[in-house]
């Protein structure tokens, strides 16, 4: 009996430990929070662009998310939502300074990025340089994108962390799409579509079937997808972990084999086979790839 009365005091005596172990940790995290700093802003710019079918806006953004939606109008307006966080006033102070929207007007482009000086933005490849030897800065930030184009213009954004993608409306000829750790939305769109999306769902419909061939990636989630019942499209699919819906009538199925140019001490050339089936006349070429998620394809 003694011995099991001595196990109930330990017992007992933990207990109390782990209670106010809690308590103080609970009161860390609270005092912690009470203690960072926020800063929120708004910014709004009005750019004029001509009746180009090659227009193109082009966001590379970091920290949040994207939203971009088509109207009949000649401006692109831009409402960018800034917020820098920072456990104290110094940090915050600097973040409202450094951090900053940049802007660049090329002849057929809109460019659109956050600018500090830790950043190494590459204009021409469209691409931030992260091998660099910045300190990492005392302050958080996120910029949220609201975009609205003129209908035809060509959309071409991408975010990495904290943000979703979502393009709606637009009749432009190209729609390029990228997220990390986000899902991606395409709303009664038109044009080549370019959607590459890591842990994030892929949801896309179309006012029009592209007519240039297109590519879906998702890395870990479902590509949910929805054409016009006048497809005619060669659809090929390669998922590791995944399958192939439709409720399109398929008109035949046969193997495609593409050969691709080994880099370094690879083999010189590797010849990869995917499973394709045909819709209506096979058009053009559809190509779906996942690593974890399935591929449901359904008729507007």
């Amino acid at each position: 009996m003694g011995e099991i009365k001595s196990r109930t005091v330990n017992f007992i005596t933990m207990k109390k430990s782990i209670l106010i172990l809690g308590a103080v940790t609970l009161f860390g995290a609270i005092h912690s929070e009470a203690q960072q700093k926020k800063f929120t802003e708004q910014i709004k710019k009005e750019i004029s662009v001509s009746d180009n079918p090659e227009n193109t806006l082009v966001i590379r953004n970091i920290f949040g998310s994207i939203t971009v939606e088509g109207y009949n109008g000649s401006q692109v307006l831009v409402n960018v939502e800034k917020t820098i966080t920072s456990d104290d006033t110094d940090g915050l102070e600097l973040g409202k300074q450094e951090l900053q929207l940049k802007v660049i007007e090329e002849e057929n482009k809109v460019i659109l990025h956050p600018d500090a000086p830790y950043m190494e933005f590459d204009k021409k490849n469209l691409r931030y340089n992260w091998c660099n030897n910045h300190i990492e800065p005392p302050y958080d930030h996120r910029l949220n994108f609201t975009v609205r184009v003129p209908n035809s213009m060509r959309i071409d954004v991408g975010t990495v962390n904290d943000g979703e993608v979502s393009i709606k409306n637009t009749r432009g000829n190209l729609v390029e799409a990228r997220n990390i750790n986000g899902g991606i939305t395409l709303t009664n769109i038109t044009g080549k579509t370019v959607v590459n999306c890591i842990n994030g769902p892929v949801n896309i419909s179309y006012a029009d079937n592209p007519e240039r061939a297109s590519t879906y990636y998702s890395l870990n989630g479902d590509i949910n997808i929805s054409y016009q019942k006048a497809l005619s499209a060669n659809i090929s699919f390669k998922s590791m972990n995944g399958e192939l819906f439709t409720d399109f009538d398929i008109n035949k199925q046969f193997m495609e084999t593409s050969k691709k140019t080994g880099k370094g001490n690879k083999p010189k050339y590797k010849y990869e086979a995917r499973p394709v089936v045909q819709i209506g006349n096979g058009q053009v070429d559809f190509d779906f790839e996942t690593l974890n998620g399935n591929v449901f394809i359904k008729k507007i």
